[in-house]
């Protein structure tokens, strides 16, 4: 479109008037701002105890699922075991109805123009343009995401500056490689600036495999942890033995169309080739879980429906009754999808990357090293041809995840952690 403006003012010599109209168009569309790291000003506080921080991007109940469920998990559990600490929850993307605050118990939803004493507290931070937040000497900070970390690094030096102390250290509670989420742009090096921080930082990492991914790509922390993948425990009570499952001609894929790490056009387009080369590809089913989006027709009698996100109870089900999966994540992270369906006699197709290959963790994951369209569709086709001639091949599986099931203390290294705040 601007070559046709070009076009048209060059052609209108000396028009001021369509100039001035281009030069417009393009201011409109020009954006100075990483709306991401809105400035996050701290000022004094009263508060003379310590106090621990979640800086979290939302307690929305729509938002609170995935990583930002993980997140409140381990501040839950560090704060339970924390002795004398306040507790103060920070939204810094959207702000919470009360609805979402009375999920959260014992909490008080303040504001943070005023320096409250309460002893647990949510405070809304999303509008904070020319705004402050009140900062005490003891206050720790958890960071959840690269902005939320970029926030904290920033507090704790003004917090050491002010209050002429010491650093505190910052605690990252890392769950995917997140200067990935972009293009090379400005958010890629400022996400990953958050990697390259000198000040004290404790890395907490969602699996081993991120871990030794960020690691291995020369980022350094004082200290570090991991934690691996459980199932979710809803998930795990609607869990029976896989041979009492109803496994049907029935193709589970997570449809994320918003995430691109998800892959969801590669996933469609690999099904529009799976249909042409699969015999009987019509008496399938394919049902699209994670994110609403409209039904899709692929060709040749068969239209992938849309679940979106489905309660746990109807996911278990959808679980139960697919024979086969299919869930992309194109980053080190883990993913959960590929797990939950091989331990629910799933046989899923997802891939490797970098240092993962979830096919280690589980007989019934096929992780894919090349995801061409053609690749995925033929994998596909024989997984299905598998079941077709076996209905009971997905529940002889086995599992190599020895604490995947378990009930034990996911996050056992917390008490270490203490000590060293």
């Amino acid at each position: 479109m601007s070559k046709f403006i070009d076009f048209v003012i060059r052609k209108a010599r000396g028009s001021n008037t369509l100039k001035r109209a281009y030069k417009s168009t393009v201011s409109s569309y020009l954006n100075t701002h990483v709306s991401e790291i809105t400035p996050f000003n701290p000022i004094h506080s009263s508060l003379e105890g310590k106090r621990i921080n979640l800086l979290v991007p939302s307690i929305n109940k729509e938002h609170v699922f995935g990583g930002i469920s993980t997140a409140i998990h381990f501040y839950d559990e560090l704060v339970l075991a924390s002795e004398g600490y306040a507790r103060r929850i920070i939204t810094t993307d959207a702000s919470p109805e009360s609805d979402d605050v009375n999920n959260f118990r014992d909490y008080t939803l303040v504001t943070s123009e005023i320096d409250e004493d309460y002893p647990s507290q949510i405070v809304p931070f999303n509008d904070r343009y020319n705004k402050t937040i009140p900062v005490g000497k003891e206050d720790i900070f958890i960071a959840t995401s690269w902005w939320s970390a970029y926030f904290a690094q920033r507090i704790v030096k003004w917090q050491s500056e002010y209050y002429k102390q010491d650093i505190k250290k910052v605690i990252y509670f890392i769950q995917d490689f997140e200067p990935g989420f972009y293009p090379w742009s400005s958010q890629y090096s400022l996400a990953e600036s958050t990697y390259k921080y000198r000040g004290p930082q404790i890395a907490i990492f969602n699996s081993s495999l991120l871990m030794d991914f960020i690691v291995n790509q020369g980022y350094s922390f004082t200290e570090k942890y991991f934690f691996e993948p459980r199932l979710n425990t809803s998930l795990k009570e609607k869990l029976v033995p896989v041979i009492d499952m109803n496994k049907q001609k029935k193709i589970l894929i997570y449809g994320r169309p918003s995430v691109p790490r998800n892959a969801f056009t590669l996933i469609i387009e690999a099904l529009r080739a799976w249909v042409w080369i699969h015999p009987n590809a019509s008496e399938w089913e394919i049902i699209s879980a994670g994110e609403n989006h409209n039904d899709i027709d692929i060709g040749n009698g068969v239209t992938i429906k849309s679940k979106g996100k489905m309660s746990l109870d109807e996911y278990a089900e959808e679980l139960k009754s697919s024979s086969v999966g299919l869930s992309l994540m194109i980053s080190p992270h883990p993913s959960y999808p590929p797990l939950e369906m091989a331990h629910f006699g799933v046989m899923v197709l997802t891939n490797n990357y970098a240092n993962k290959d979830l096919s280690e963790l589980h007989s019934n994951i096929i992780s894919l090293e090349d995801i061409s369209t053609d690749v995925i569709a033929n994998a596909l086709s024989d997984l299905c041809g598998k079941y077709e001639l076996d209905h009971n091949i997905g529940t002889r599986s086995l599992s190599s995840m020895e604490s995947y099931m378990t009930n034990e203390k996911q996050f056992d290294f917390i008490d270490e952690i203490i000590q060293k705040l």
